[in-house]
């Protein structure tokens, strides 16, 4: 039995195969097209859109749109690579009309035009929306950290570069007293010949620029808020989870549509705690589906009093469990002390009442004490003070109705770590397991929406097929 031996590479066709012969009619890449082929560019904020009257012609900036969305897509976001992409790939040949730009003028597009990309990602969300693909009534919120383009190393503060220059000037010291004792050698006339002088005098020329770098480092911290900084990318910042390795990253923060399981709004942020992000973007979220009232889904991460309050006022009905501090199992417990919001007062498991002391400005808590204290004989269970003091959050009733939320039906939270988990999932595997390839925040979000939106194109023709992705 023989093998399937395949065409002679030399052998001549009487009719040459059409290269979109070699795409599927239901590829992504000709969804890619479509969609770019329906956007105003201009209006996107795409720099060139129109060609100037002098000078070289250039790349229409929809095709150089075209190639990065189709790489994210394909796991191929270096514009090196993209730049052999376009002339060995057979659905890039196709997308780019053979068209090969080199990988200067790919880079370039991406770093002139951040906002415009995260417009476009934008622009395919409202898409599916006119579509009718998007439920818009319940979305589910959670944060990820992405790599920034930064080495551990560079991560630096007051006390450690303090140390690194000390330690320099230590062996700069060692290496002229190796000098001296050369010289010293030299000068009483002996044969040996000093063999490592040029090597010494080459490492203290080293260790001289580098004590130099690191007091540029520490002038440049002295000039800042931060306590610690990433030097190469001083704006992103050492972020990771329990006791890992802080690693220089981003954090990306998604917003993901329950019923269509689509990312209808995204961002980036250099604060590495989610508890302030919530209204932000829960309020772009709701913005950009254009309703009145939404609920949204989150983690114990975001459980900030103050910010779910606010969240309320615009309408939005948080879900998420309370995150509750440990606490002495010998005493008490503050969910054992019960509220009357009528006469503003707790009453204690000795029943009698705590009133309102003071507020407590920086946590935004009110005291609650009482004189009988003193004499409870349940004390040593309460407290090992003079007197037990109850903090209520003067947001507190926004914490409690959301906690009622989630007891009313418990299934809220598998419906948000089934919505909103496997996407980050995806966009990191497609991203080479996390890590962004530029520099700066600005340039971060640009690349940011362009995984978001392979991602939702990606999901959005799985679910919904792909005839329903094409622009009438």
């Amino acid at each position: 039995m023989s093998f399937i031996d395949g065409e002679s590479r030399w052998q001549i066709s009487l009719l040459p195969a059409c290269v979109d012969d070699y795409v599927a009619a239901d590829a992504l890449v000709r969804i890619v097209d479509a969609f770019v082929t329906s956007l105003d560019l201009t209006e996107l904020g795409f720099n060139r859109v129109v060609a100037a009257a002098t000078g070289r012609p250039g790349f229409q900036p929809g095709d150089m749109l075209r190639l990065y969305i189709w790489g994210y897509l394909n796991q191929v976001r270096s514009s090196r690579h993209l730049e052999r992409a376009c002339v060995r790939d057979l659905e890039a040949l196709w997308l780019m009309r053979r068209l090969a730009p080199d990988y200067r003028t790919i880079a370039a597009f991406r770093h002139d035009n951040p906002e415009a990309i995260v417009a476009a990602s934008a622009a395919f969300v409202q898409f599916c929306r006119e579509q009718g693909l998007v439920g818009g009534r319940i979305v589910a919120v959670d944060g990820t950290k992405m790599r920034a383009v930064a080495s551990p190393k560079n991560i630096a503060g007051a006390e450690r570069l303090a140390r690194d220059i000390e330690h320099t000037e230590k062996e700069v010291a060692y290496y002229l007293d190796r000098l001296d004792i050369i010289d010293e050698t030299v000068a009483q006339g002996s044969d040996d010949q000093p063999l490592h002088r040029e090597t010494f005098a080459t490492a203290i020329a080293s260790l001289k620029r580098r004590k130099d770098r690191l007091v540029r480092r520490q002038q440049e911290l002295e000039h800042r808020e931060e306590k610690v900084l990433v030097f190469g990318e001083p704006e992103a910042k050492p972020m990771g989870y329990g006791r890992a390795p802080k690693m220089p990253s981003y954090n990306l923060q998604s917003v993901v549509d329950v019923e269509s399981g689509l990312i209808v709004h995204h961002d980036v942020y250099n604060d590495a705690n989610d508890s302030h992000m919530l209204y932000p973007v829960s309020v772009a979220a709701k913005k950009v589906l254009e309703v009145d009232q939404i609920q949204v889904l989150t983690d114990g991460g975001y459980s900030n009093a103050e910010e779910i309050a606010r969240c309320e006022r615009e309408g939005i009905a948080v879900a998420a469990p309370i995150k509750r501090g440990a606490m002495n199992s010998d005493h008490f417990r503050p969910a054992q002390f019960v509220y009357d919001s009528a006469s503003d007062t707790i009453r204690c498991p000795a029943g009698e009442t705590l009133r309102p002391s003071g507020l407590h400005t920086r946590n935004r808590a009110i005291r609650y004490r009482t004189p009988a204290c003193a004499n409870c004989s349940l004390k040593p269970r309460c407290t090992p003070g003079a007197q037990r003091t109850i903090h209520r959050l003067v947001d507190q009733g926004a914490l409690d109705r959301m906690e009622a939320r989630i007891y009313a039906n418990p299934s809220l939270m598998t419906i948000r770590r089934c919505t909103v988990e496997h996407p980050f999932g995806t966009i990191k595997r497609m991203s080479g397991g996390g890590r962004f390839l530029t520099r700066g925040l600005r340039a971060v979000k640009a690349e940011a929406a362009l995984s978001i939106l392979a991602f939702n194109i990606l999901h959005a023709v799985n679910a919904f097929g792909a005839s329903a992705m094409m622009p009438s």
